[in-house]
């Protein structure tokens, strides 16, 4: 491990106008990793040196950054033992300056808020509707209708700080919420839609791994994008229908983990189809290859 001045030292040693000079200082700095991340930043925001300087800071942390959600992201992937982490982790890298102890803290905050309103006598409607008098007449969180496709949306971190969010990320809250109040709330990855499920267990923990769950399960659904709205298996079935989508079983019942972080990554993809930035769309598909 070097210290904080051999990493301050190398990076000041990128404006070298040698290329072999560079490549080798470059092969240090990726192998530190994050480590030198701060240096790199530190350099580029005091702004001493010119473009070709701030063009191969720019690139190196880059590099630095895909790195790390390639690797942390496979890995969370093949044991994804929370959903908050595997969301945190894409909300870095597309959404900087986001801190885990951030959400961390907000989701704490409303889950004691909800939690003081909750009795074990309750019965899971009314639990329900607990929840979202909490979150959406106290919070105010909202499905944003009116831009719907931004790619905001997609964003868990932006969703605590506007309030406002697409179906994914407000279901996204609802479990995690959930899971902090030891309640059965799961996601369902219905096309075109996401909603989420109150499972019959009284314990979500109850459930071991690759249960395999079926129609039976559920006790009924919820549209957190519409403020909570409770579904019946009919409900579902209908609108399954009504988009004209061959009817499957996989759309009545919960989904793993990695499926919802996986519709994150593809509704982010349709949200840049259009932008010009090649690097991002790059960022997105080597993600998304981690799920094949």
């Amino acid at each position: 491990m070097k210290s904080k001045n051999e990493i301050a030292a190398l990076v000041s040693l990128l404006d070298d106008p040698d290329e072999v000079i560079f490549n080798q200082i470059k092969s240090q700095l990726l192998e530190l990793g994050t480590d030198c991340i701060p240096h790199l930043e530190k350099a580029n925001f005091e702004n001493e040196y010119g473009h070709v300087f701030q063009s191969r800071i720019s690139g190196i942390t880059h590099e630095i950054s895909i790195r790390k959600i390639l690797k942390e992201h496979k890995e969370w992937i093949h044991h994804p033992v929370n959903l908050i982490d595997g969301v945190n982790q894409i909300d870095q890298h597309f959404f900087p300056n986001i801190t885990k102890s951030y959400i961390k803290n907000e989701l704490n905050e409303i889950a004691s808020d909800i939690s003081v309103h909750l009795a074990s006598s309750m019965s899971p409607i009314e639990k329900v509707s607990v929840i979202n008098e909490v979150l959406y007449d106290n919070y105010n969180f909202r499905g944003d209708k009116k831009n719907y496709h931004s790619p905001e949306n997609s964003s868990f971190r932006k969703l605590l700080q506007t309030k406002k969010g697409n179906p994914l990320t407000n279901s996204i809250l609802y479990i995690e919420i959930a899971r902090l109040l030891n309640l059965p709330i799961m996601g369902i990855n219905l096309p075109n839609h996401f909603v989420v499920a109150y499972l019959n267990s009284k314990d979500i923990h109850q459930y071991p791994n690759n249960y395999q769950f079926t129609k039976k399960d559920v006790m009924f659904y919820i549209n957190p994008f519409s403020q909570g709205v409770v579904l019946k298996h009919e409900d579902i079935h209908d609108f399954i229908q009504e988009i004209n989508v061959i009817n499957n079983e996989y759309y009545f019942i919960p989904c793993p983990y990695s499926h919802i972080t996986k519709r994150i990554l593809t509704n982010l993809n349709f949200s840049y189809k259009k932008t010009d930035n090649i690097l991002l769309k790059s960022d997105l598909k080597k993600i998304i290859a981690l799920y094949h």
